[in-house]
């Protein structure tokens, strides 16, 4: 049961309040002018307060700062008849939880409350946002592939060989470029990133080697390339794969000689930069379709790190989360307490097309809605049918199948304790994640899922119980 003031003129509205609370069970308690309003706050110390903008003896927003001092952080919802912009803008500005105009619809008000009673049960509440000092991004994760991730980057910097950094888009490879290059001996050196798909072809060149005055039109002054700003530090080539193949040789000639001209010029210039490349794409097969030359790729491919999916350790995104939400407090001066227990099983639970930058943001925007002391489902967008990552038409999937299952029964050709196994074990493995991902794309509806299948639900329920 919660303490609700309901501080309002119109006795309709304090009458059609008291029956509501009362019936949910809510200690019910009313004003009907901003004075009398904020002495049943001191005296009671309400846990919300629903707050008319129109009041007789003054206007509602000029005492809900005082309002939101209370020792109870009260959370307070404006409402007015006028349904004006700068009304709705202010309140919220000013702190207050939510803004409603009227006529009232009782049903969501009751959820409204039901919402704040919940987020408010501290029991119930886990994954409190991390408690050190936020400097930078920095790499999260106890998983067993992140704790082998961290190893190899300790390795990675003890020597300055040139590194390949491979995922999907969002899982954090310029996070293991910077970790490479801070915790190395070239920590005191310039970092210097550039993405390879966010430069223009024409451009890309000069962009990463320079240009003299003179060399093509609009080139009023010479200009030094990002091989150059790096000097002694670490340049990161986010993106490698989308470099035309002019700029592709002259990147391997700088990989294999140290040495590069600027665009338009003679003059050899030497580069005794860290090269850590990175790319969504697979290189080999764009080496085997002619797009990527085979000896860039294996001068890039000395050293590799694959970072994973977020969807593959699951089992961190309570502790990124945290984190971000930690991040987002003190960017946002906020002071969310932390994520409850459904809103945490929902990110749990998700497939997060974009990873963790996804998650990142996710957390980020909840943290800017969240007028509550916890994030909750309330707080969360997450679309149920985003695209998993290599996403195409069916036929498309269908080839990366077929190439999976090729590329599975080659290795086992070469593993003779393999053979005689495999039928079972694939279609095994297949039929698994068909039931069980149809199951969990129907959020648990077995009858949809059935249907989804083209199977009985008989059928379905013997293959879950298998």
């Amino acid at each position: 049961m919660a303490k609700i003031l309901v501080i309002d003129d119109e006795p309709g509205i304090r009458f059609a309040f008291e029956a509501m609370l009362s019936d949910l069970g809510h200690e019910a308690l009313t004003a009907d002018c901003a004075e009398q309003g904020l002495n049943v706050a001191r005296a009671e110390n309400p846990e919300i307060i629903f707050l008319d903008y129109n009041l007789p003896d003054r206007n509602g927003l000029t005492i809900l700062p005082e309002l939101l001092r209370l020792p109870a952080g009260p959370a307070v919802i404006c409402m007015t008849a006028y349904g004006a912009m700068d009304i709705a803008i202010t309140s919220m500005k000013d702190g207050a939880y939510e803004y409603l105009p009227k006529p009232l619809e009782l049903d969501a008000v009751a959820e409204l409350i039901e919402r704040i009673v919940s987020s408010r049960k501290e029991s119930d509440q886990v994954a409190p946002p991390a408690t050190e000092t936020i400097d930078g991004p920095v790499l999260v994760g106890n998983s067993s592939v992140m704790q082998e991730i961290f190893k190899l980057i300790g390795l990675l910097t003890t020597n300055t060989v040139t590194v390949l950094i491979t995922g999907e888009s969002g899982v954090g490879k310029e996070l293991v470029a910077r970790a490479i290059h801070t915790n190395g001996p070239r920590a005191s050196r310039s970092f210097v990133a550039v993405n390879c798909g966010a430069i223009p072809k024409t451009l890309i060149e000069s962009e990463l080697f320079g240009h003299v005055r003179g060399a093509f039109t609009g080139a009023d002054t010479s200009r030094t390339g990002r091989f150059e700003q790096a000097a002694d530090g670490t340049l990161f080539l986010d993106e490698v794969a989308e470099l035309d193949p002019a700029a592709q040789v002259k990147l391997l000639r700088v990989l294999q000689e140290q040495t590069f001209e600027r665009v338009g010029g003679s003059e050899p210039l030497t580069s005794n930069a860290r090269i850590i490349a990175a790319t969504n794409r697979d290189l080999a097969d764009m080496v085997r379709q002619g797009r990527f030359r085979q000896d860039l790729y294996y001068r890039l491919h000395m050293m590799t790190v694959h970072v994973p999916p977020l969807r593959e350790h699951s089992s961190d995104i309570p502790l990124l989360a945290g984190h971000f939400l930690a991040q987002a407090n003190q960017e946002l001066d906020h002071t969310v307490q932390g994520i409850d227990k459904p809103a945490m099983e929902r990110l749990t639970e998700y497939h997060w097309p974009g990873n963790v930058r996804q998650l990142q943001h996710q957390i980020r925007r909840a943290a800017v809605l969240c007028r509550d002391p916890y994030i909750s489902l309330h707080h969360l967008h997450l679309e149920e049918n985003a695209p998993c990552p290599g996403n195409g038409t069916t036929e498309e999937i269908e080839e990366r199948l077929t190439a999976t299952v090729h590329e599975y029964l080659k290795r086992a050709l070469e593993r003779p304790d393999n053979q005689g196994r495999i039928y079972h074990r694939l279609t095994g493995t297949i039929t698994r994640t068909i039931i069980q991902e149809a199951v969990r794309l129907c959020r648990g509806n077995q009858v949809r899922a059935s249907e989804l299948l083209g199977i009985s639900r008989s059928t379905l329920r013997k293959k879950l119980e298998k």
